[in-house]
């Protein structure tokens, strides 16, 4: 009875210390909250970068368009 005891007191150990692992690899390797905070704080600040730089590049090619057709009429009328 004391051997079948101590045995399941060993298993439980095992169990226990398994499952201690376990959690210790999950918390390792698993985003938490202020993992995903800081994530979309980074994403955020991305977007208003690319943004600008879409807004950015849009004004450069108008610019370049206009130009282009301003030289043109220059050609064509004079």
């Amino acid at each position: 009875m004391v051997g079948e005891q101590e045995g399941a007191s060993l298993a439980h150990e095992r169990r226990h210390a398994e499952i201690e692992r376990d959690v210790a690899i999950i918390r390792a390797n698993y985003a938490r909250k202020e993992d995903i905070a800081r994530l979309e704080t980074q994403m955020a600040r991305m977007e208003t970068r690319l943004v600008k730089w879409v807004i950015g590049a849009m004004a450069a090619s108008i610019v370049s368009v206009i130009g282009t057709a301003l030289n043109l009429a220059k050609l064509f009328i004079s």
